[in-house]
């Protein structure tokens, strides 16, 4: 592919890159932003961590609890045109909008409060120090996850494999 032209001789060029990555001594910290997660691509993501190829995740909050949406029964995705979209409408309708795609606000409430809200509760009671870095925090709630039936997730996977997670902060827009 590397002679093909425009987006195939890139993707030749990042394969390559990767190959480099993997075959050799590099330390491999995967960058997830965006609303990857929502819109299904989590499992590429356990799927390269549970194969060895991420040796760091660095992620949004987002991506690495809306893959939960997915194993929570009766959550649906859909699809909406961004450029064709009133948020005042679906916000009327009970819906939250990830650019492209919109979930259920019930069922997306319900992802934070009753699962990670509980993990929150079930660490406040078990933890005794007055803080707890990020990279502890993520694998505590992925070994949670794990054992609470969301061995799919993103931090659960991270757990297993012991490969960190740290989270970034997501980039504000210049028009707020």
């Amino acid at each position: 592919m590397q002679k093909s032209a425009f987006q195939g001789r890139k993707l030749a060029e990042a394969f390559e890159a990767w190959k480099r990555m993997i075959e050799g001594d590099s330390l491999i910290c995967m960058g997830y932003a965006a609303s990857m997660s929502s819109a299904g691509m989590w499992p590429l993501v356990t799927w390269l961590v549970e194969r060895g190829y991420v040796d760091v995740l660095a992620s949004t909050s987002a991506n690495i609890t809306e893959d939960l949406l997915d194993m929570m029964d009766g959550t649906r995705v859909y699809r909406v045109d961004p450029e064709h979209v009133d948020d005042v409408a679906l916000a009327e309708k009970g819906y939250y909008r990830f650019y492209d795609h919109i979930v259920s606000s019930k069922k997306y409430d319900q992802m934070e409060t009753v699962v990670t809200g509980r993990f929150f509760d079930e660490l406040a009671e078990t933890w005794r120090k007055p803080t707890i870095p990020t990279v502890r925090l993520l694998f505590e709630l992925g070994l949670w996850l794990n054992a609470k039936g969301f061995e799919k997730s993103i931090l659960a996977t991270t757990a297993r494999s012991q490969v960190p997670g740290v989270l970034l902060r997501a980039a504000r827009r210049a028009d707020r």
